[in-house]
Order: structure tokens, then sequence, then C-alpha cells
């Protein structure tokens, strides 16, 4: 699968929260960072996931959308490629006042893509539309 059609794939799975999903594209030795005000948190597979599941259970009975607008996607060998996008969340149909900017690093492991770092910058400005 080229990377492009895996990443359009990712970003509607995960915005239908599909947590199977996110399980199998996610790798089990996941590096990834969160800043928040100026704090951060090193975080692996496990508490990724779990992360992801408080979300989709947070909003499970809200009206939730994600809108995801795309900074950049650079090739960084032949099997490995950086996303940069903002996601941002629509509730009960106002836009919330900060998105989350990610940088996610894919690379394609045994034929298969799969998220093997991330880098979060929470609670920033909403990107420009």
């Amino acid at each position: 699968m080229e990377f492009q059609t895996f990443y359009e794939d990712y970003k509607r799975r995960a915005s239908q929260h599909d947590l199977d999903y996110l399980k199998k594209v996610t790798s089990r030795n996941l590096a990834a960072r969160e800043i928040r005000h100026g704090e951060w948190v090193d975080y692996s597979y496990e508490e990724s996931i779990e992360g992801w599941r408080q979300a989709f259970d947070h909003f499970q009975d809200q009206d939730m959308s994600w809108i995801y607008t795309d900074h950049s996607v650079t090739q960084l060998n032949e099997h490995t490629y950086l996303a940069a996008f903002w996601i941002s969340i629509r509730l009960n149909g106002e836009l919330l006042e900060t998105s989350n900017l990610f940088f996610d690093t894919f690379e394609k492991v045994y034929g298969e893509w799969q998220l093997v770092r991330s880098y979060i910058e929470a609670g920033v400005q909403n990107p420009p539309t």
C-alpha cells in the first residue's frame, strides 16, 4: 500500500474511534512525547492506546468531530514518512479554542505501515483556515 493511501485511511479510522485499528498500526516500540503548557510526558505503546481509549470513551455520547489539517508529509527514506498535522475538535457545533499539532513518523515494517514515533504539541493555536 502506498503511504498516502495508508495515511488517509489512518486519519479516517482514527476519527471513527477505531481502537482496534490503532492497536494494529501502532508499533509496540512506539517512542512518543507530548508537550502541554511547557511540560512534557514521554509514553509508550500501552500508554498511547490507553490514552486513545480514554479519549474515545470521554467523547462517546457527545456530538464531536475531529478536524485534520495537514501541514506536510515528508519522505525521510524509502520506507519512512513524517506527517505533520493538527487535530482540532468541533464539540456540539463549536470549534474548541486550541488544537494539537502532531509530528508522526510512520515506517513500513514487514510490509505494513506503523506509527513508530510521535511528537505532540498540545493545546496550541488552531491552524490557519
